[in-house]
């Protein structure tokens, strides 16, 4: 796991940085654990962050709470598909 974190962060976040309130590392990291989990959804993904906030935080900081479902859609949605077949590939 810690490999995965580490790789995570070298993922180019081209977010306004101003705007930002959730880490790109933390966001990939709910993702990529709720769809293992069985999560099919953004709704399902961010349920699975709040549930889940206390065993996340072992890996990842969340420093403003859990991640909405509005929040992971849009900052995937940024993301091309060779990142994420990587990420998965990992």
């Amino acid at each position: 796991m810690e490999e995965l974190l580490q790789w995570l962060e070298y993922i180019e976040d081209k977010r306004q940085e101003k705007k930002v309130r959730h880490k790109l590392k933390d966001i990939l990291a709910i993702v990529l654990v709720a769809t293992l989990s069985n999560a099919d959804d953004w709704i399902e993904m961010a349920l699975f962050a709040e549930n889940f906030q206390d065993y996340l935080r072992n890996y990842i900081e969340l420093k403003n709470g859990p991640v909405s479902h509005d929040t992971l859609r849009r900052v995937m949605g940024t993301l091309s598909p060779d990142v994420l077949q990587q990420l998965y590939v990992k």
